[in-house]
């Protein structure tokens, strides 16, 4: 049942009459949460999924070197094998190519540029979410949302990774906004804008569309019912607008002869998983190292309660979308955390309705004045507890078998686990472990690597190419998707190995073979017993074992 909240109507009035006041406070927000997201942020960019943002690092490195001709050329080829190597991306590189722009100017590598591009873009994406939720609800609770989504703790780390989801984001929060532009005033004008952001937004990352159509047809039916919904002009109109150019791309890719694609495709959508207990807990806990069960269990609430009319249609069309969403993706949702990033705007508005039913219970008496000093302090407390991260817990004297209990307590409140890393020193090691592995092999352009990120950040660092051999969890993911797993004694042969690159199983004629995930390798005991039995140790140290297999191919 809908909530009639005093504090949406009575208490906001004065707040409503000063729009001045309301975005000093939204700047300052803003301003506040991207200085947030500058700390350290010239350090490497191990703090969130490394696997992810070393690929575009390699990319962008591959493009800035391609034209510098004060790079040798081994380097150059170093720098285009990896950038091959990556695979294609399933999105034009839009942020990599501003950041070699980016790099040109600045006159060297510099990983924070698309790092803080991420960040603007998410800081951006905030103030529409500001927008959205002004012209649903009301200015006071429009603040609760924006504070919610630029100080979670994962969103401040996955909004400065290296990858287009934040641009995405970003572009989903405007095309929504001009949705409800257009649905205020439903002209040509507005409709051909919300077509062009949201066309926009889809070519930066397709998955979005389930949001933002979500969205779109849900105001459509409120207005007009579902059948008539579906029909009407505009809807075809939108529809064709925001598929055409994102279906061009990728039916380019494919006639293009890219496997890579469809593998893609074909991997992510693997239905058989609906029906296991193990996807839906997968994608709970998605949700939990994203934003902490209680948010989410909150925002559910809020959904329900929301006042009826556009704010509860919109709402409800994002939610679907979501839900859609993970079901069109049903691999990546329970295994990748950074899916559910498109979940924390719509989380970011759903929790309003509970905010302002326990402002009108608890605070009725406060001023308005008094509730924006109270949104401060939230604020306030969130920036101390920035801080206080670094301070480390005291896990002796028989604390430290509470070490994962405590984990998920914070995980469980929406502190991501991983938060730790944002205030880490421990990079600098594994940097100087790259380029010490890459001095031993020589710059090697044809290697194997065992390592917990794939080989992606000491191939950076170490300047150096090869290809990876799967961890257990990627043997795990080959599996749900009916991928053939290694065999050692069909895959070695005395000239090559048979290893996966990029969707295919080709034969590879490595001169090394790195190990630096230990546990991995103790696992794979087949893949050990055969390595130490038929080849000889190149170089070994704490942190790494190589393989000489060059008499392979003698």
């Amino acid at each position: 049942m809908a909530i009639n909240s005093r504090f949406n109507s009575d208490n906001n009035v004065r707040l409503s009459n000063k729009p001045a006041l309301q975005f000093s406070i939204v700047f300052f927000l803003l301003i506040t949460a991207f200085a947030v997201r500058l700390y350290h942020i010239n350090r490497p960019p191990l703090d969130f999924s490394p696997i992810r943002q070393y690929q575009n690092a390699h990319i962008i490195r591959g493009l800035y070197f391609e034209k510098n001709e004060s790079i040798s050329e081994s380097r150059k080829n170093i720098a285009k094998l990896n950038m091959e190597r990556m695979g294609l991306l399933l999105e034009p590189r839009i942020i990599e190519n501003i950041s070699v722009f980016g790099y040109r100017i600045t006159g060297g590598e510099h990983l924070w540029i698309p790092r803080a591009l991420s960040s603007v873009f998410w800081v951006v994406g905030g103030f529409f979410l500001y927008l959205m939720a002004r012209a649903i609800l009301s200015p006071g609770s429009a603040l609760f949302s924006i504070v919610f989504y630029l100080f979670l703790p994962y969103g401040i780390l996955a909004s400065r990774s290296i990858q287009p989801d934040p641009l995405m984001i970003m572009m989903m929060l405007i095309s929504i906004y001009r949705i409800l532009k257009y649905d205020e005033n439903p002209s040509q004008i507005n409709l051909i804008a919300a077509a062009i952001v949201t066309a926009i937004a889809m070519i930066v990352k397709p998955y979005c569309f389930f949001m933002i159509f979500g969205a779109f047809f849900s105001l459509a039916v409120l207005k007009k019912g579902f059948w008539k919904a579906i029909f009407q002009r505009d809807t075809l109109i939108f529809t064709l607008i925001i598929i055409m150019p994102t279906v061009s791309y990728y039916v380019y890719g494919l006639l293009s002869n890219v496997g890579f694609i469809g593998e893609h495709a074909r991997g992510s959508f693997l239905p058989h998983l609906v029906l296991s207990p193990s996807f839906w807990s997968g994608w709970l806990s998605m949700i939990r190292d994203v934003m902490g069960y209680i948010a989410f269990f909150l925002a559910i609430i809020g959904l329900f309660i929301i006042k009826r009319g556009r704010p509860k249609a919109l709402l409800l069309g994002l939610w679907i979308g979501y839900f859609l969403f993970g079901l069109s993706a049903t691999f990546q949702i329970h295994t990748h955390n950074y899916y559910t990033m498109p979940f924390i705007p719509i989380v970011a508005i759903s929790l309003v309705p509970v905010f302002e039913m326990t402002m009108n219970r608890h605070t009725a008496l406060l001023s308005a004045r008094l509730k924006i000093f109270v949104l401060i302090f939230v604020l306030f407390i969130t920036l101390l507890g920035l801080s206080l991260s670094k301070v480390k817990l005291p896990l002796k004297n028989g604390l430290s078998e509470y070490k994962n209990e405590l984990k998920t307590a914070a995980a469980f409140i929406g502190i991501n686990p991983e938060f730790g890393k944002f205030v880490s020193d421990d990079f600098e090691k594994r940097i100087e472990i790259s380029q010490e592995i890459g001095e031993r092999v020589g710059h090697s352009s044809s290697t194997i690597f065992l390592d917990p990120y794939f080989g992606r950040v000491i191939a950076y660092y170490g300047e150096f190419s090869g290809l990876p051999w799967p961890t257990s969890e990627s043997l795990y993911e080959r599996r749900l998707r009916g991928t053939k797993v290694p065999d050692i004694k069909e895959d070695f042969t005395s000239e090559n190995i048979t290893i996966l690159y990029q969707g295919k199983f080709i034969k590879y004629s490595s001169d090394f073979f790195i190990i630096t995930a230990f546990d991995e390798f103790d696992r794979q005991a087949d893949l050990k017993d055969f390595l130490k039995s038929h080849f000889p140790v190149f170089a070994q140290s704490d942190e790494y074992l190589i393989f000489d297999l060059r008499k392979m191919h003698k």
